[in-house]
């Protein structure tokens, strides 16, 4: 019988305290900027289904792997704890910065051309793959896929838009 992993509270606790934290952020955001439902459902359902894949397996391999942990060792040691915390966040807004592309068809560093909830969702998804334990099940693609059947397939995209090239088959 495998052996059961014993559960680091200190590491369980700082992780769910800063996923909190974020999640926290991402709604103030949100209202703030008054996103709805139907924006939010609009931003998941515009993203391609080839990204929703590869975002499925890369937190299934993040969780497998326990990649923050390894974060944690490789730029903590010797140091404080907080040196891995802020790789971790690095990573994060990178993977944030993909999602916006995967969204939005380009990379802008003017936030005002990117609509509230394209950021709400790329920021939820970023959290998603970096939040421990959200490997064992395919919530984005349930989300993604919720959001497809409720625009009625209008958004769907099985690649992204490459400038020039047109993927869709809709």
């Amino acid at each position: 019988m495998a052996e059961l992993k014993k559960l680091d509270w200190g590491k369980w606790l700082l992780k769910t305290a800063l996923a909190g934290g974020l999640l926290g952020l991402l709604f103030s955001y949100a209202a703030d900027n008054s996103v709805t439902i139907e924006q939010t459902v609009n931003a998941l359902a515009s993203i391609p289904l080839a990204f929703v894949a590869l975002i499925e397996i890369f937190d299934k391999v993040a969780d497998k792997n326990d990649y923050y942990n390894a974060l944690v060792k490789q730029f903590a040691t010797g140091k404080s704890k907080a040196s891995g915390v802020l790789i971790s966040l690095i990573f994060a807004a990178l993977g944030m910065f993909v999602i916006i592309w995967a969204l939005t068809g380009t990379i802008t560093m003017n936030i005002g051309a990117i609509g509230p909830a394209n950021i709400f969702v790329a920021g939820l998804i970023s959290l998603y793959i970096f939040a421990p334990e959200t490997g064992d099940d395919e919530l984005l693609l349930w989300a993604w896929l919720g959001a497809t059947i409720a625009t009625r397939g209008e958004l769907l995209a099985i690649l992204p838009s490459i400038t020039g090239l047109d993927f869709n088959i809709f």
